[in-house]
């Protein structure tokens, strides 16, 4: 067994560089396309499409084995739905393509990345997260404080501003991505990890951790983001989901979340900037809800989110050939304007561009995989006591079955999150 890792191994090297690319690409995409090459930032918006092209062909020299139902199944609905498109529907074959790469390209990175990585790279990750989680602050920092038409805030193509309506004449920042969108995303991941170190025994710079785990309570309510604040404190739902299992872990948790907790309560009250990017915060909230409550506003809306597409699906035509149109670029494309043509919501979208035969098998899919994955996490933490897939499942879930895939920075990052609890589990099986 031992020879045939040392055969196997070797191969996977060039695979994970160009996977590890992959993800940084996704964390720096909006910094190139904003103040790197700003001049680029229209093809920028594909810049990890050749690297998934590359880390799919690489997987079949590596025999990776990766071809699984989800796989397959996507590929024929996508690649029918494409042929649909070109010939009944609205012809353009660049917004087809734009729209098909979403499950050609990307999708298929999910089982690569749970294939490949190993416990070590799955660690790394979130030490990396770590790290750039403190650099993050320091920019979201500056992006809050700077007026819009400071470089900082500048958008994509070095034009107008990277910042989305707030309150109290704050707008939302968008750190090194090109929308606020891609910021909540990679805080919410960020989150996965400081509760997994904090709560298991893996080995973490503990100067690391406390000060990303600092970072992250300093900059939340700067984001004046509310995905990003429901979406940390559902990860650390989950953490105490899977320390259910044991009282002194129960008992870590909730010592951790008071901790938290008495942090946020001194910062706000002798630090002017947290205790302004709260009240900041707490405004659009209030605004978002029209005088309603947080329920209303946030869990409400998630549950309407998912279950008026699924409704208005069983009203869709058998099949549409819209696919690409769902997109901001496919929609821009098409009549020059970046606008949702069909839904700002996944499901919607997807229903919108296949109808009812093949939109609603890929709205299918994407729930069994999710429920799959929650599955299978569950079973790792009864048989292996291993937390880390379930505090994933925080992210993972709603990343999958509503994450709007249609947006670069909201897809790469569930393909990565996804890719990554699917490592986590694969290495759990590996052990028995």
């Amino acid at each position: 067994m031992d020879i045939t890792k040392e055969a196997v191994t070797p191969s996977y090297k060039y695979l994970k560089s160009a996977i590890w690319l992959y993800f940084i690409l996704w964390i720096f995409e909006g910094a190139l396309r904003k103040w790197i090459l700003p001049g680029l930032a229209t093809p920028l918006l594909v810049v990890r499409d050749p690297v998934a092209i590359y880390i799919i062909i690489q997987a079949f020299y590596s025999n990776v084995k990766f071809l699984n139902p989800y796989v397959v199944l996507s590929t024929v609905f996508t690649l029918l739905g494409l042929a649909i498109t070109l010939t009944f529907g609205h012809a353009n074959l660049f917004v087809s393509l734009y729209g098909a790469r979403i499950m050609l390209l990307h999708f298929p990175l999910i089982f690569i990345i749970g294939s490949v990585f190993s416990k070590e790279d799955v660690l790394k990750t979130g030490y990396f997260f770590l790290a750039v989680n403190i650099l993050m602050a320091v920019v979201v920092y500056f992006q809050f404080i700077s007026p819009q038409t400071a470089y900082i805030n500048v958008g994509l193509g070095g034009e107008g501003s990277s910042g989305f309506s707030g309150a109290l004449g704050y707008s939302r920042p968008s750190g090194t991505f090109s929308f606020i969108t891609g910021l909540a995303c990679f805080y919410i991941s960020t989150a996965v990890y400081i509760f997994y170190f904090w709560l298991s025994k893996e080995k973490c710079s503990k100067l690391l951790l406390i000060a990303s785990t600092l970072a992250l309570i300093f900059v939340m309510p700067l984001t004046i983001s509310r995905g990003a604040v429901m979406g940390v404190l559902v990860v650390g739902f989950f953490a105490i989901m899977g320390s259910s299992t044991s009282i002194n872990r129960v008992v870590k948790v909730l010592s951790i979340i008071g901790v938290f907790a008495g942090i946020v309560i001194i910062l706000n009250s002798t630090t002017s900037i947290f205790s302004l990017g709260t009240e900041v915060f707490l405004t659009r909230v209030d605004n978002a809800n029209q005088g309603g409550t947080i329920k209303e506003s946030i869990f409400l809306r998630m549950y309407d989110s998912f279950k008026d597409p699924i409704v208005d699906l069983f009203d869709k035509p058998l099949f549409l050939g819209n696919l690409g149109m769902g997109t901001n670029a496919g929609a821009q494309m098409l009549n020059g304007n970046r606008h949702f043509i069909i839904s700002e919501g996944e499901i919607g979208r997807l229903a919108g561009e296949q109808g009812l035969i093949f939109g609603g098998l890929l709205i299918g899919l994407r729930l069994f995989l999710s429920i799959d994955l929650f599955v299978a996490s569950i079973k790792v933490l009864k048989e292996n006591n291993n937390i880390l897939p379930i505090i994933f499942c925080g992210t993972v879930l709603l990343s999958i079955t509503q994450g709007q895939w249609a947006q670069p920075s909201i897809l790469g990052s569930a393909i990565i999150v996804s890719g990554l609890l699917l490592a986590t589990i694969n290495t759990d099986k590996e052990k028995n």
